[in-house]
């Protein structure tokens, strides 16, 4: 009996074989009959410790080999932490065992993703205080009774009322309130700032049937940089609710507050009880590279170095808030009650739905990079893996390591550093965060200085999948020139014109060994 997800992707590799036939035979010469076979790899995303879980990913496996598959590349969270699982290693083990066998009597190749950089909440749950952090620079506090805390600004607060919002938005009773947006529908406060201070906004929302994604932005310079980008968590329809989040100034004296929905919607938003405050110790790194110091005083002697328990577990290792209780700093000597000093820390920033980038500039987190090739080379016996290099958006603002080297060159050589701790082995990566085309460029993100420059880690053995569907054949070409081949990474739970359109990008370009079926969602229909 055939599957309906096995007829989908018989259907999917019709398709795209018919395609192949017409356009890599541009590929010069016959170089389409001559050459190796393309590959066709499948994106697979599980967690080996559910041992229902491999039972699943059997038929799916099955049916990809019998439709010309060669690659599986395997994700799962547990990679970068199976020292965490304590006695349930060994049913982990197991669970692995029999997905290698598996593969192995299917001429299936696995290949497992490591080395977390972008994406790193994973392993940074070994060590939470590891995360790339921005910094605070010298925040007065006020001692009272040997405890430091944050000094209140009254200035920073947010106005009253916006100082100008889209016309769809109705102000009254302190509350701004619209309903059925047939576009943007923003409140913007335009607020003077310092400096490298941190800024905790909060704010109520409440939402009726509504289908926009309220949010908040914090935009400031020229090229109106984003300082904020963690998403808010509001239901489709909720009571007031209450949304916190922090954002560095970073180098600016000026940002523009938006809070507010983005393109048309239904049903009701509305906002009430905004405010600004510098936010206090929340979340301080307190690391050598991100340390945290008081001017004129010196950790463990003066002061207790703070401590935020809070750190990267809330609610669980490796997921940080934003925003909860701040630590105390606690003195040790003296202090008059009523005494002014001057406080600077790291903290990391969430990006998205919780994501927190590990700092590769600390030889802590490159140390957890390694003990992790070594266990997962050892349970998996591969010779193939890929580098989990993407979506960097927090680097280059540690203290130590770096000098005046740009986040370009850092990142080129923690790439090279990963690639020694794989020796003899076929390395992959994804291609965003080397692609001058995509993100390896100026002001991406959090990011302190220019990226260009980070492909220069790579070396030609090095295999690049390539996901820059918005140019895609810029980009094929700028990796081709380079020496290196490519997997173009196809679908991401779209329409098949889309790997359609990829295949014409392709038509002429040397190095293009395949296509991976990339599906997020796990969705293989």
């Amino acid at each position: 009996m055939v599957r309906p997800h096995q007829r989908h992707i018989a259907r999917w590799v019709a398709a795209v074989g018919v395609a192949l036939s017409m356009v890599f035979g541009a590929f010069g010469a016959g170089a389409a009959q001559r050459g190796p076979k393309l590959q066709l790899w499948l994106y697979c995303s599980t967690n080996f410790l559910v041992h229902e879980n491999v039972i699943k990913t059997e038929p799916l496996w099955r049916a990809a080999a019998r439709d010309g598959y060669s690659h599986i590349l395997l994700n799962d969270s547990k990679f970068s932490h199976l020292s965490l699982l304590g006695s349930s290693l060994r049913q982990y083990t197991k669970n692995v065992r029999r997905a290698r066998i598996l593969a192995k009597h299917l001429h299936l190749t696995l290949v497992p993703a490591v080395c977390p950089i972008g994406y790193s909440n994973d392993l940074l749950a070994l060590k939470p205080s590891l995360a790339a952090g921005v910094p605070v620079k010298s925040v007065p506090f006020v001692v009272r009774y040997q405890i430091a805390s944050v000094m209140p600004e009254p200035k920073y607060d947010l106005p009253h009322r916006p100082h100008w919002m889209d016309s769809d938005i109705r102000f009254s009773h302190d509350e701004a309130r619209t309903v059925n947006p047939p576009g943007d529908a923003r409140l913007v406060f335009s607020m003077a700032v310092h400096p490298f201070w941190a800024y905790h906004l909060r704010v109520w929302i409440k939402t009726k049937s509504f289908t926009g994604r309220p949010h908040i932005e914090v935009l400031a310079g020229r090229h109106n940089r984003n300082l904020q980008f963690e998403d808010l968590v509001v239901a489709r329809t909720q009571t007031w609710h209450r949304c916190d989040v922090v954002f560095d100034s970073l180098k600016y004296r000026h940002v523009r507050i938006y809070l507010g929905s983005w393109g048309a919607a239904r049903g009701e938003l509305a906002w009430k009880d905004w405010s600004l405050a510098v936010a206090g110790l929340v979340n301080p790194l307190s690391r050598p590279g991100a340390p945290t110091r008081i001017a004129g005083f010196r950790p463990g002697v003066n002061y207790i170095m703070p401590h935020d328990p809070l750190l990267g577990r809330d609610p669980y290792p490796g997921e940080y808030s934003a925003w909860h209780h701040p630590v105390a700093i606690r003195f040790i000597t003296p202090v008059p009650d009523g005494t002014v000093v001057k406080v600077s820390w790291y903290y990391p920033p969430i990006i998205y739905a919780g994501e927190v980038a590990g700092d590769i500039q600390s030889p802590a987190y490159l140390h957890l990079l390694a003990n992790q090739a070594v266990s997962i080379r050892s349970m998996f016996h591969s010779r193939h893996y890929i580098l989990s290099i993407d979506e960097l958006r927090v680097m280059g603002w540690d203290s130590t390591g770096a000098g005046d080297h740009s986040a370009g060159w850092i990142l080129a050589r923690t790439t090279r550093y990963c690639r020694r701790l794989f020796p003899g082995d076929r390395l992959y990566t994804w291609s965003d965060m080397f692609d001058p085309l995509h993100n390896a460029r100026n002001h991406y993100f959090l990011v302190h200085g220019s990226l260009r420059g980070s492909w220069r880690g790579l070396d030609r053995r090095m295999v690049i999948i390539n996901w820059n569907g918005g140019h895609k054949r810029r980009s094929l070409t700028f990796f081709s020139r380079r020496g290196n081949k490519q997997i173009i990474a196809a679908y991401y739970d779209a329409p098949l014109s889309q790997t359609l359109a990829w295949l014409r990008a392709a038509r002429g370009i040397r190095g293009v060994m395949g296509f991976m079926y990339t599906t997020w969602r796990g969705d293989y229909r």
